[in-house]
């Protein structure tokens, strides 16, 4: 009976998890480029060592004692690509396809985006609105009066000094094998998980990897009648969960009226 209180408190924060994920999911509707998360749940066994670790040693006793121990949430996200929504901006780009932008992060570390509204910084490097420059370190000359994105990743530049375009670089694209078990790093940036596989690198427009299409930006794969029905069976399975902590309590009261 005392297992029921444990493994009700595991379905409670698992729904929990996933009603605070829904919210993040709706908070960014329209937000460029975001991947709305996606909670999976699996049952919580005896044999399952995270869970034991995660639920301390109370929980490691129920596991050992029960066959089923409540369930566990994991957070992976969505991939399917948003629609693309033109702006005519020439530095704003959509991946029409698979693949992602790489960026670098302030530490120096990879971080990957589809998020492609794209600025010339203070140092002269094409990199993200949120500061992160470009993975392929393109440099805008300063007297630069067009600059434009071609599908196949080449950046071109038409300058004072010179009528003619000049080549200043590629953007690659990145994919990888099982691009919904990557990590969130933060706005919308994503890193490598465990499941994701490794990074496959190319030029746009090859192996699958999508091309660019300039002056367009993809929105956000939230869709609002989705995330308002799994809020629904969300609250619904909290709820169910806290009337078996409910229906123990009673339980446990009356046992112990019987010592009375």
């Amino acid at each position: 009976m005392l297992d029921s209180f444990y493994i009700s408190s595991i379905g409670m924060r698992a729904h929990s998890t996933e009603i605070d994920t829904i919210s993040n999911n709706v908070a960014n509707l329209n937000t460029t480029g975001f991947k709305r998360g996606v909670v999976s749940f699996s049952s919580l066994s005896a044999t399952d060592s995270a869970g034991a670790a995660a639920n301390a040693a109370r929980a490691a006793a129920v596991l050992a004692s029960v066959r089923g121990g409540g369930v566990t949430a994991q957070l992976g996200y969505s991939m399917v690509a948003g629609a693309l929504t033109q702006t005519n901006a020439p530095l704003d780009v959509a991946i029409n396809g698979n693949g992602f932008i790489e960026v670098t992060r302030a530490d120096g570390s990879p971080a990957y985006t589809r998020a492609g509204s794209l600025m010339v910084n203070a140092q002269g490097m094409l990199a993200t609105r949120s500061g992160e420059v470009l993975a392929a370190k393109i440099a805008v000359p300063p007297d630069a009066q067009s600059v434009s994105i071609a599908p196949d990743g080449h950046v071109y530049a038409v300058t004072a000094s010179s009528a003619t375009q000049l080549d200043l670089g590629q953007i690659d694209l990145v994919s990888f094998a099982n691009p919904s078990g990557m990590q969130a790093a933060g706005g919308t940036l994503y890193v490598p998980g465990t499941e994701s596989g490794d990074a496959h690198s190319g030029a746009p427009s090859t192996d699958g990897l999508g091309s660019l299409q300039s002056g367009y930006l993809e929105s956000s794969n939230v869709d609002m009648t989705t995330e308002l029905t799994t809020l629904m069976l969300a609250q619904r399975g909290f709820e169910l969960n806290s009337r078996v902590v409910q229906a123990a309590d009673q339980m446990l009261q009356t046992v112990n009226s019987l010592y009375r």
